[in-house]
């Protein structure tokens, strides 16, 4: 009788050890997987892995970020909560809460839950980044660049927060200190395409398309994929002196939207440029952009416009009102998140 219980006793550690190095072995696919941006299988191993492993707050947070990078909000939000649980002090999970609220256009909410990351780690380099970008949204470019400008205090190589540091100076008028800062986000590190981006932006702002274009091709070095850049390098073409311009411009709008389908701007970018030659055209491309966003603002003003230009007077009233409305109701969501009112 004894040597059953010992040979039972026996079987029950070793299995218990093999379902940890099992257990262990999920957790470690998950986590490879999520850091070699394979979302959903991240999704899927560590899923698997907190059913019986309920109480690794690492997961939970890993878990909420590939939710996050695949626009499941909900979901992120339930597993940072759950990190956040299990470990109080767990200041990546909270900021990463934050940015949840962030994506959902939420900024008071984001703004609190950075604030507490910071509290729990006063030198949390990354969310004084993310205070920066909520003000920033919010046009408070005045704390933005106090945030940003704190951010790199504590990592002077932190070549994001530099570029949002150039851009919130841009925001604000001064594109000396902009142009500066940036160029500081390019010497810690020359593959910053959205540094080489923004500083052509901060030209293109000027009315400095040439130097705006330059800038654009130097990103577009870096990185060919980039279809902001494309759409700004299309915006620079269409407004410089080049008598080819439009051509160039049209060819960029449009390889910004194989890149990025969903890209407004570059569908209103194309109607812009076949308003007057083409009004057709124009119709179909901003017709597409309303298919993204029934209500956005510049697509059914720009509609309007060219409803005016052929005489249609009631279909142009139409656009004018419901760009009016969709304005309106983007001017309350502004100010409460400002925390006033009408």
């Amino acid at each position: 009788m004894k040597l059953r219980i010992a040979i039972l006793v026996t079987f029950a550690l070793l299995s218990a050890n093999i379902y940890s190095q099992d257990a262990d072995a999920i957790l470690e696919n998950g986590l490879f997987a999520f850091n070699n941006d394979n979302f959903t299988k991240a999704i899927s191993e560590l899923s698997k892995y907190v059913e019986t492993n309920k109480e690794n707050p690492v997961a939970y947070n890993t878990l909420g970020r590939a939710y996050s990078y695949l626009g499941n909000f909900d979901k992120a939000m339930i597993n940072f909560q759950m990190a956040i649980k299990l470990d109080p002090k767990y200041y990546e999970a909270v900021k990463n809460l934050g940015y949840v609220y962030y994506d959902e256009g939420d900024f008071e909410k984001a703004i609190s839950q950075f604030e507490s990351a910071i509290k729990i780690n006063p030198k949390y380099d990354t969310a004084y980044n993310a205070l920066g970008n909520a003000y920033d949204e919010l046009k408070n470019y005045k704390k933005a660049i106090s945030y940003y400008s704190k951010a790199v205090s504590i990592s002077e190589l932190y070549d994001g927060a530099y570029n949002n540091l150039g851009l919130a100076y841009s925001h604000n008028g001064n594109y000396e200190k902009a142009i500066q800062s940036c160029k500081k986000a390019i010497e810690i590190n020359p593959r910053n395409d959205d540094a080489y981006n923004a500083i052509g932006v901060i030209y293109e702002d000027q009315g400095e398309y040439v130097e705006a274009i330059e800038w654009f091709k130097k990103a577009l070095e870096v990185n060919k994929d980039n279809a902001d850049v494309y759409n700004n390098l299309g915006v620079a073409y269409y407004y410089s002196d080049d008598v080819k311009g439009e051509n160039k411009a049209v060819k960029n709008y449009l390889k910004a939207l194989e890149l990025n389908p969903n890209n407004i701007d570059s569908y209103n970018n194309l109607g812009a440029a076949y308003f007057s030659t083409n009004p057709a055209k124009a119709m179909e491309y901003y017709n597409m952009a309303l298919t993204i966003d029934p209500n956005h603002v510049d697509t059914n003003y720009n509609i309007g416009k060219l409803y005016q230009s052929m005489n249609q007077e009631a279909d142009a009233i139409a656009h004018f009102r419901r760009a009016a409305r969709a304005g309106q109701e983007l001017s309350r969501k502004e100010l409460k998140q400002r925390g006033l009112d009408w």
